[in-house]
């Protein structure tokens, strides 16, 4: 991958003082530029930074960055499958590039109709052309590619887990699958809060966003036969297997657990897990992102946790501010929190972060996803309409620069000593466990929602199709929200 590869010294001002950088910044801090992309979700750029490509629920589009004053849609592809049965592909929320391959995947939740990766060539990126398609028996909620394969996760009622297809000569081929279920005392849990949400794959190592299971880095080097590592944060398997009813419904909207998001810097030395959590009759509340040492891969470390934004409304049906997808790349890592914006922390010191750059505007964006484009220049959020609740979605650029940021409302970070557990334990008699703390809570600041309304629509991140949000979730929220108004 290209933000893995870039050189450090071209954004040589990274490795000034945090003090240095923020004095440089005078003005304020704004987008670049924006265009809009109806549906769009998920957002990666390619190998020169210079073209965003997007998931669009109903397609793919392929946006132009070489102005990122001014963004240009190339292509905008719907309908795909159209012509098969059971098609089109609905629910289209991951897209995934490497070199000059691209694979679109859905539907994100069961039930939707043809389940498929859909493999493009995109070495003309205004003119996408399909080279493949690989039906499976199963919805695929994300995935990751690499030159030679495809990480696709699973749920089908039945199971969930990771399934590794061989892309090499644009036909695809399953070549292996990894299971939790398969994990010694794993075998019992109840499928709705283990489900696979996320995959990121660097170095052979595949890190595994499993939901209330925690995050799971399993070794893949041999497709045919991937090995589970280490197991971070979430809940013990006992612990699951003994939800039922309304409980196991709460215990999918907070902490701990709520492992949604994963990816490693560019030596795979330091991992960011994304907890994407609500408030539950005051328990809980929006997730943050923990910074996890791994060089010692069986030994994970904590080093500290970034708050959410913080948010007047902080259940299932308030306005978010929990976290999403981000990206770890130069030293820095780009963020996106639904209402509470988009972000820029310095994390060349991981045990430190800084907050050095934030926009925010509740009212109008919800951002899904944040990518870097070109370092020193800028990166790419995706702001979605979050289920009609917006009237538009819209690929933002942002600079990639330190911006005023009060001293007041800085982000608070959990220091490496403050709450990790260096005792690791066994998850299953042979895979280590880190255990620490996996949910931010509310950040305490000045900052105010600024004017947002409060969210109606049910959350992709514990989809109803996934029983993630049932009756039981529902009236919790509900009453949550009650409670205010008595």
């Amino acid at each position: 991958m290209r933000r893995r590869e870039l050189l450090y010294a071209a954004a040589g001002t990274l490795s000034l003082p945090a003090v240095a950088r923020r004095s440089t910044a005078q003005s304020r801090y704004e987008p670049l530029g924006r265009v809009p992309l109806d549906g769009a979700t998920e957002v990666v750029t390619s190998d020169d930074g210079r073209t965003a490509f997007l998931a669009a629920t109903t397609g793919f589009g392929v946006v132009d960055l070489s102005d990122p004053q001014n963004p240009r849609v190339l292509a905008d592809r719907r309908e795909l499958l159209a012509d098969r049965e059971n098609g089109p592909l609905r629910d289209i929320r991951d897209a995934k590039l490497a070199g000059d391959r691209l694979i679109v995947v859905g539907p994100a939740n069961p039930g939707a109709g043809i389940n498929a990766m859909v493999l493009y060539d995109v070495s003309d990126p205004a003119n996408p052309e399909r080279v493949a398609v690989h039906e499976t028996d199963y919805a695929i909620h994300n995935a990751f590619l690499t030159d030679s394969r495809a990480y696709l996760s699973q749920f089908d009622g039945d199971t969930v887990g990771m399934t590794i297809v061989d892309i090499e000569d644009d036909d695809p081929e399953r070549v292996g699958r990894w299971s939790i279920l398969n994990e010694p005392n794993w075998g019992e849990i109840p499928l709705f809060p283990a489900t696979v949400h996320d995959i990121w794959v660097q170095d052979g190592t595949a890190y595994i966003a499993h939901w209330d299971a925690g995050t799971w880095l399993v070794d893949v080097r041999d497709p045919s036969n991937p090995t589970a590592i280490t197991r971070v944060g979430g809940l013990p398997p006992d612990k699951l297997a003994s939800l039922s009813g309304e409980a196991l419904q709460r215990a999918q909207l907070v902490p701990p657990g709520n492992s949604h998001y994963v990816t490693v810097d560019d030596d795979a030395a330091v991992m960011g897990v994304g907890v994407e959590s609500w408030a539950v009759e005051g328990e809980g509340g929006p997730g943050g992102i923990t910074l996890w040492d791994i060089e010692s891969p069986q030994n994970p470390e904590e080093l500290a946790t970034i708050d959410p934004p913080p948010t007047p409304a902080p259940s299932y049906g308030g306005l978010w501010t929990t976290a999403h997808n981000f990206d770890l790349a130069n030293g820095r890592l780009y963020s996106s929190w639904y209402r509470g914006g988009v972000k820029i922390h310095d994390v060349s010191d991981p045990a430190n972060p800084e907050e050095i750059a934030r926009w925010r505007r509740s009212q109008d964006t919800s951002f899904w996803a944040t990518v870097l484009g070109v370092p020193g220049e800028f990166f790419v959020g995706c702001s979605w309409n979050q289920y009609g609740e917006l009237p538009q979605a819209y690929l933002y650029t942002f600079p990639d620069r330190a911006g005023p940021v009060p001293e007041s409302t800085a982000t608070a970070a959990t220091g490496r000593n403050a709450t990790a557990n260096r005792n690791t334990t066994t998850a299953n008699g042979s895979v280590p466990t880190a255990t620490g703390s996996a949910g931010g809570a509310e950040a305490a600041s000045n900052e105010t929602a600024d004017g947002g309304s409060a969210g109606a629509g049910p959350g992709f991140g514990v989809p109803a199709a996934l029983g993630g949000v049932g009756l039981a979730a529902w009236r919790y929220l509900r009453r949550d929200d009650e409670s205010k108004t008595r």
